[in-house]
């Protein structure tokens, strides 16, 4: 029986959910994989914060090689390298074949992938969370732009900066494709990466927001400006999107060309890749949230202003190197980001980031009501040992009887575009 005969199978849906189709972008699922465990990781120290103002204190104090979880809200930004991707070739590819974007198909496709699992989650703050008479926003996806202090489900920031990309990007792109000029979408390219690293640097210097970021509320000075005015802004946060949007174009206009480049250059290919995993490494462990830590001035605003804008550089790099070049070390990327385990996981990762902050907020709830007591480093294993597995259960429901009988019924085999999930 077809998808669309029954879209709620759940054998079908399992099957679905474990063995990728043909033609799937393997390493892009890897990616999407990694991105919701550092979610989960740094979610798991920071939702401690929420429980006991002291523990940032105890996170200030971890040693060096632990930095890549206090960094873990990273992973959001990957997740839109991958959006501005997969997005764009989906919109690219159609453009390529008809020349013209079904707008109305497109905007109800994302409907029917993104609301049904958001209602639910909804569902589950009206019961669980304050701040209830604002959840209009969650429904309009406007969330990001209010007050932080009135956020109803805080986490959803990022979707909202999603289906603003949504509903923005596909109508700015028809306009540069129908130029049908490789300058003019240079040009485009270079003045929004320029406007992106100017805007983030003018709202740093004139709301005086300095290195080391204050990442835990209660337990620094600027918590809320940080959140208020370059955290959750989709002005301060498109520049993510566009490595994934490059490296789409690319990918749907000049497949040839790139294969050929990949295979003629190799090792070049190879040593830049090596250098952007290094560089993904190093930005994942700069303490930018430890307040312990002195930048200076000047460095510190160059920092701030441009740091994401490396790491999706790099990641975007990452991305495009891991789907082109077969052999060296950008092929045992590949293989790497291909691994089967990886896979539903990154399937899963939408209703994962819906629903996780619920378990590990319930969690350490529990935890401070029925044995406060214990040591700090223990709340947090047990936190994460039982919720990061909780929340992917949950997900694997959430995934098999709403998130994937929608997409079924919308019919056709067209590859998904992850429904962002992430940040802090």
């Amino acid at each position: 029986m077809s998808n669309a005969a029954d879209p709620f199978a759940l054998r079908n849906n399992f099957n679905l959910l474990l063995s990728p189709l043909p033609g799937q972008m393997r390493p892009v699922d890897g990616l999407r994989a990694i991105s919701i465990l550092l979610v989960l990781a740094i979610h798991c120290v920071w939702i401690l914060a929420v429980f006991d103002e002291g523990a940032a204190r105890f996170f200030y104090q971890a040693p060096f090689w632990l930095n890549w979880v206090f960094n873990g809200e990273l992973g959001v930004d990957v997740f839109f390298v991958i959006s501005g991707f997969l997005i764009s070739s989906i919109l690219m590819s159609e453009y390529q074949s008809s020349s013209s974007i079904r707008f109305g198909h497109f905007y109800k496709r994302r409907f029917m992938r993104l609301m049904p699992a958001y209602l639910l989650a909804m569902g589950f703050g009206l019961l669980l969370l304050p701040n209830k008479e604002y959840i209009w926003s969650n429904l309009l996806y406007i969330n990001n732009l209010l007050p932080a202090s009135t956020h109803f489900m805080p986490w959803t920031w990022s979707l909202a900066i999603e289906e603003q990309f949504y509903f923005l990007f596909p109508l700015l792109l028809l306009w540069i494709l129908r130029r049908r000029s490789v300058r003019f979408l240079a040009v485009v390219m270079t003045v929004a990466v320029v406007a992106s690293l100017l805007i983030r640097y003018l709202v740093i210097k004139h709301h005086q927001l300095p290195l080391p970021i204050c990442w835990y509320e209660n337990a620094c000075e600027g918590f809320f400006d940080v959140i208020d005015h370059i955290y959750v802004k989709p002005w301060t946060r498109f520049g993510s999107f566009l490595p994934g949007i490059l490296a789409a174009y690319f990918h749907v206009y000049h497949p040839e060309a790139l294969r050929n480049c990949f295979r003629r250059n190799g090792q070049l290919i190879a040593w830049l890749s090596f250098f952007s995993l290094l560089v993904v490494v190093l930005v994942l462990s700069i303490p930018v949230n430890n307040q312990l830590v002195s930048f200076p001035s000047s460095l510190g605003t160059f920092y701030y202003m441009s740091f994401r804008h490396l790491f999706t550089m790099a990641i975007g790099f990452l991305l495009i190197s891991s789907l082109y070049c077969e052999y060296g070390f950008c092929g045992w990327l590949a293989r790497g980001l291909s691994a089967r385990w990886l896979y539903p996981i990154g399937q899963l990762a939408y209703s994962t980031y819906l629903f996780h902050p619920f378990v590990i907020g319930a969690l350490y709830g529990a935890l401070f009501q029925l044995a406060a007591e214990l040591p700090t480093l223990q709340k947090i294993a047990i936190a994460t040992v039982a919720g990061i597995p909780l929340s992917l259960l949950i997900a694997t429901a959430v995934y098999l009887f709403v998130e994937r009988p929608f997409m079924n019924m919308r019919g056709g085999r067209r590859r998904e575009v992850p429904a962002m999930p992430v940040s802090g």
